[in-house]
């Protein structure tokens, strides 16, 4: 969608960007030419990681997501926080995908914890459950939408999610629904696509934001969470450097 700037936008135009992600902006004097593109509706996006679910453990594997996602949680401290807490700690995966960033999370830790995790895709859940259960989880899965998590306030010590937030129109209202289901002194731990010319593909094929790390850790102040970290993330040696982990605490 391109819309030029320069005077009052209808409703309609107004309701329409809202639901629009922004892909790049050029200014003419006292023009903008903003061209932004309708992500995909949530069905769709189920239906894409449907039809790619079981090519997606060689995609994990040329990605190297579980060395690329281990840096930045020890980076975060979020293992030393975790390993604090009795007798198991709690931990939301959203947008679990085929369970990497689990995965990674839980082999950095000492003893069992309680995953739990929600992808809108059934065939990504039935790959998350084989996978996970292969490295020794026993994860509780459940199809819902980031936006609307299927569980009670301040339910988790660590709420996260790998490229997730970039597929969604609104990703501040996504954070603030993984921020309601996270306890106080939690953290959040996100991951997601960078401007890159790996990220320009990714944005072509999905649709979706590249997100500067100036708006990653705006978001999460806008979000009144503290302690706030980012680390740029290597995806192997194909991808480069196209992803940015940041993460936060929520204030006791």
């Amino acid at each position: 969608m391109t819309q030029l700037e320069n005077k009052g936008l209808s409703s309609s135009h107004t309701a329409a960007m809202e639901q629009a992600i922004p892909m790049t902006s050029r200014r003419f004097g006292s023009w903008e030419v903003l061209i932004s593109r309708r992500p995909l509706s949530t069905t769709d996006l189920a239906s894409r990681y449907d039809a790619v679910s079981g090519k997606w453990a060689r995609t994990a594997r040329r990605f190297d997501l579980n060395a690329a996602y281990r840096e930045p949680l020890l980076a975060s401290q979020i293992v030393i926080d975790l390993m604090q807490v009795e007798p198991q700690a709690r931990i939301l995966d959203c947008g679990v995908g085929n369970g990497s960033l689990s995965i990674a999370l839980d082999s950095l830790m000492k003893g069992p914890n309680d995953y739990y995790a929600v992808d809108t895709s059934t065939e990504m859940l039935v790959q998350a459950k084989s996978v996970m259960r292969h490295a020794g989880l026993r994860p509780h899965l459940q199809q819902a939408d980031v936006m609307s998590l299927p569980y009670d306030d301040q339910s988790f010590d660590v709420v996260m999610a790998a490229h997730v937030l970039e597929h969604l129109p609104d990703p501040q209202r996504a954070l603030a629904e993984m921020i309601r289901v996270l306890k106080p002194g939690g953290m959040v731990f996100l991951c997601v696509t960078r401007p890159s010319l790996f990220g320009a593909l990714v944005q072509l094929l999905w649709r979706t934001w590249a997100i500067t790390e100036q708006e990653g850790i705006a978001w999460l102040h806008a979000s009144q969470l503290v302690d706030v970290g980012y680390q740029p993330v290597r995806l192997g040696s194909f991808a480069g450097f196209a992803s940015t982990a940041f993460w936060a605490r929520r204030p006791l």
